[in-house]
């Protein structure tokens, strides 16, 4: 029986390789790494899936006899343009900024000197806890089509029955619930990783307290059975997702979307008191296999 071959296929051109943009930066799944980043996408872009199913033969002569099937597949995820977009008025920042300069707070070094790099900072680390919401929550309404929707209408992504609001009473049985129904084949992978809501992180330390495994005194890294455990803010309470870094992506644009950072000073030619900020920029999130992801939706 001969080898047998599928391929569908849209490949377009060369990924460029990871980067990490300064606003991208103050989103937690980007941070930590907890997704594969690509960037240089413009519109689609096809996350491929390769699989081989060898079989063995009896050789019982000379002779060539193939076996076996190799396919790979793609799937597509389509990278949008987005914009978070604000005008701020001058004189509601007069009195705080006034004081500054006349040297009224000691801690200068953390009130910045002008009201446009006062906004531009605030900005660019509110849009990163936007960006990070967006990829695990996004409905794709004016926003990025978040992972648990997908997962939530993904019929081979594994869901943990009966899930339940996680306590320190209750987390460490939920966690293994939820860690039984990790396949095997992922055992022991460097990448696989178990991505909690804050309040399980808060409730599991909580319970290794009371096991006397941890004390009250400082943060500790978390695992569970030798598994990397990350706390994410942009995860709603009583979630836990496992998967393996790979299969996750986030695609967006060009290298210089920082440059679509903008900060005009609209008084200076209106006279009218406002500034006006910008930030534009290109993404898109995605998997390439569901039955690898299992989802606890409390």
């Amino acid at each position: 029986m001969a080898t047998t071959t599928s391929i569908t296929t849209n490949f377009k051109g060369v990924d460029s390789k990871e980067i990490f943009l300064e606003i991208f930066k103050k989103a937690d799944t980007l941070a930590k790494r907890l997704i594969t980043i690509t960037a240089g996408i413009l519109g689609s872009y096809y996350l491929p899936k390769l699989s081989y199913s060898p079989q063995m033969r009896l050789v019982t002569g000379c002779g060539w006899n193939p076996t076996g099937a190799v396919s790979l597949t793609e799937k597509e995820i389509v990278v949008k343009k987005f914009e978070i977009a604000s005008e701020f008025c001058k004189e509601d920042f007069a009195k705080t900024f006034q004081a500054q300069n006349e040297g009224l707070f000691s801690a200068t070094s953390e009130i910045p000197k002008t009201i446009t790099s006062a906004i531009l900072s605030m900005m660019v680390s509110a849009a990163g806890e936007t960006i990070d919401n967006q990829i695990w929550q996004g409905t794709g309404t004016h926003s990025i089509a978040g992972l648990i929707p997908q997962f939530v209408a993904d019929a081979t992504v594994v869901k943990v029955s009966s899930p339940v609001a996680i306590t320190p009473t209750n987390v460490s049985a939920e966690l293994s619930r939820f860690d039984d129904l990790v396949i095997p084949e992922l055992d022991g992978e460097s990448d696989l990783v178990y991505v909690v809501s804050r309040n399980v992180a808060k409730a599991y330390k909580k319970a290794q307290n009371t096991m006397g495994i941890n004390t009250t005194v400082g943060d500790k890294e978390l695992d569970y059975m030798g598994t990397r455990l990350e706390v994410v803010n942009g995860m709603p309470n009583n979630f836990m997702i496992a998967y393996r870094i790979k299969n996750l992506h986030f695609a967006t644009g060009v290298e210089s979307d920082l440059d679509a950072v903008r900060i005009t000073d609209s008084d200076a030619v209106n006279q009218d008191g406002r500034v006006l900020h910008s930030i534009k920029f290109l993404a898109a999130v995605g998997y390439v296999d569901g039955s690898e992801i299992v989802m606890y939706k409390g």
